[in-house]
């Protein structure tokens, strides 16, 4: 039962509008898909801006408009869930949204203006789940960063662009995204990006392989053999094993690469490393013990 105490909020016309948001304990939030009988339609401009302690977000499939700096500053703010009837997204949205990095979208309607008005306000990495009648996709939109240098000579500053993220994001057509121009993208992209979120985006392209064509998911298999194994190295130096248990269950980690990994983790002291990389080793790799036989 949702709270609607938690809410200023009022029903005009049969339909049900959020105008402020009260909470202030860290909490993954759902909103309301009713309110006073009517369905919930819109979060109305600085609804929930600097709610810092906002971690989760999850709306329901009747929400079709997010009024401009509706989520501002929410900077803890790590996931949303909607449905892609939700065509209306006010500036600035989602701006300063600096932890987003897990978008989940519904698909209902031939048309991205959600998936462009959210990725348009996050400049940091996200990965986006698109749900569709016939499957399901699973895309990684890379970083960017705008830099600015100045040109003393010619009395004019230049516009620099870092990571590969503008260039992903142009793949959101105004219905879908454009499959074969994002995949087209990675070849160029995994020499700009960090070698992390190309190991990232070829993953999930694999794993979730909707509208992917089979020249490009050799592709993105060759980058995986070729560097998967010094990025578990990096996950194992940095202690991150969230990543490491997501990355093994996937099971792309080749034998010779887990044994090297193994002794690696031994020799550095990393405990939980080592025994979820020789638990992957037992369940993937060694043969089934063969009963002895006793001579009488």
């Amino acid at each position: 039962m949702i709270d609607l105490d938690l809410f200023d909020y009022e029903v005009r016309e049969g339909e049900a509008f959020i105008l402020a948001y009260k909470g202030n304990q860290e909490a993954c939030l759902e909103l309301p898909e009713l309110i006073d009988g009517c369905k919930l339609r819109e979060i109305s401009p600085f609804a929930f801006k600097e709610h810092r302690e906002l971690v989760e977000l999850k709306c329901p499939d009747t929400v079709v408009k997010i009024g401009a700096h509706a989520f501002y500053n929410c900077r803890n703010l790590k996931a949303i869930s909607l449905c892609d009837v939700c065509q209306d997204i006010g500036d600035g949205a989602f701006k300063n949204c600096f932890e987003l990095s897990k978008l989940n979208v519904k698909r209902k309607v031939d048309n991205s203006k959600l998936l462009k008005g959210i990725l348009s306000d996050v400049n940091n990495e996200v990965t986006l789940s698109l749900i569709y009648p016939d499957g399901e996709a699973r895309l990684v939109f890379p970083y960017f960063l705008y830099n600015y240098e100045e040109n003393t000579p010619a009395r004019i500053v230049n516009q620099i662009t870092e990571g590969s993220g503008v260039q992903y994001r142009e793949c959101i057509s105004s219905s879908d995204i454009a499959y074969d121009a994002y995949d087209r993208l990675f070849h160029a992209a995994s020499f700009i990006d960090l070698k992390d979120s190309s190991i990232r985006i070829a993953i999930n392209r694999l794993s979730y392989p909707y509208k992917l064509l089979e020249k490009d998911r050799k592709k993105y298999s060759d980058y995986i053999d070729n560097h998967l194994k010094d990025y578990v190295l990096e996950l194992i130096d940095k202690n991150q094993d969230q990543d490491l248990m997501w990355i093994l269950s996937l099971k792309y980690l080749k034998k010779d690469d887990c044994m090297d990994l193994i002794e690696y983790a031994r020799l550095e002291d990393k405990m939980d490393a080592l025994s979820r990389l020789m638990d992957y080793n037992h369940s993937n790799f060694q043969e089934a013990k063969k009963g002895r036989r006793y001579e009488l």
